[in-house]
């Protein structure tokens, strides 16, 4: 046990010393902007974790509360408020949101909760793209200001970059500890059988609120982190499309998975991308090699490590 939590940390170690190294090899700014739109989208999709990988609901909505945080930030800061302010208020306008949908659906199982979340998800949307004199329609928001805390300012994309990898690390060590707590375990009985864990004195309903709205504050405190980085929004950057790739990647890499979350948000962040030299067929591609993740791999990728030392027993 100690010598497997040992290799953990080191590679947990390595891996952190290969992001803290990328600008180093990387000068391309184009390149960096992408890392760290896949670190945003890690956030949103660790945020995802909590109420469809541990709790196990379908959640459709977690885009709607990346927008929500990012249009709370941009109409803040651009009003006049100091950026400081920003996540607080980011973070209780999502709560809020999450508790207006979540206490009247969270007794709802399986697909009635999918699609209350897509409802919820639409609404968000159409919200964004009528209420033009607030949030700038269609077109967006621009020139949003950018992050400010106590006259310090990053500028270009690592300064943001270094901001970034610093929020992912705490909210990385903080879905660790939570996933480790009484709340934690709750989830996971909740997700594995409902029934059982009401028997054994979990409150369900109460577990999976607390779910939803801790996800929600992760998107939400991502999209604040989003409108000041990338300094523009647009409903575009947070519709139903969006939705689907998140969950696309939290399957991909893993469900119930940190380091899942990670592989997969990051991986299909940068693929579509990476593939762009080969025209229209890259789309054909990216589909292809999405579905033979979940074909072969049911566990998504994260589940490659933990195969390993099935395959070394059967091959004594």
């Amino acid at each position: 046990m100690e010598s497997l939590q040992s290799k953990h940390w080191l590679v947990a170690a390595a891996v952190i010393v290969a992001a803290l190294a990328v600008p180093l090899v990387a000068h391309d700014g184009y390149i960096i902007q992408l890392l760290n739109i896949a670190i945003l989208n890690t956030i949103v999709v660790l945020g995802l974790n909590f109420v469809t990988g541990w709790a196990g609901q379908i959640n459709f909505g977690q885009a709607a509360f990346y927008g929500l945080g990012a249009y709370t930030t941009a109409i803040a800061t651009k009003s006049g408020l100091p950026w400081i302010t920003t996540p607080f208020l980011s973070a209780i306008v999502v709560i809020a949101a999450s508790l207006a949908l979540g206490l009247p659906t969270m007794r709802l199982r399986t697909y009635y909760l999918a699609m209350t979340t897509i409802g919820f998800g639409e609404i968000v949307r159409l919200i964004i793209v009528y209420w033009e004199p607030v949030t700038g329609g269609t077109s967006g928001l621009r020139a949003i200001p950018g992050i400010s805390v106590f006259g310090l300012s990053p500028q270009g994309p690592i300064q943001h970059y270094y901001l970034l990898l610093a929020a992912l690390a705490l909210a990385t060590l903080i879905a660790v500890r939570i996933r480790h707590s009484p709340l934690g375990r709750a989830m996971i009985a909740t997700r594995d059988s409902e029934i059982a864990a009401e028997q054994s004195g979990v409150d369900t309903t109460r577990t999976k609120l607390l779910a939803f709205m801790i996800g929600a504050v992760y998107a939400g405190l991502a999209g604040c982190l989003y409108a000041s980085s990338i300094r523009f929004v647009s409903p575009d950057s947070f519709s139903g499309v969006q939705a689907v790739l998140l969950m696309t990647m939290l399957i991909v890499g893993g469900m119930g998975s940190i380091p899942g979350c990670i592989v997969g948000a990051v991986a299909l962040t940068i693929l579509p991308e990476a593939l762009r030299f080969l025209g229209q067929w890259y789309l054909v591609l990216y589909g292809l090699g999405v579905i033979i993740v979940i074909v072969l791999l049911p566990g998504g990728l994260a589940s490659m490590t933990a195969m390993r030392p099935l395959r070394r027993a059967a091959a004594r």
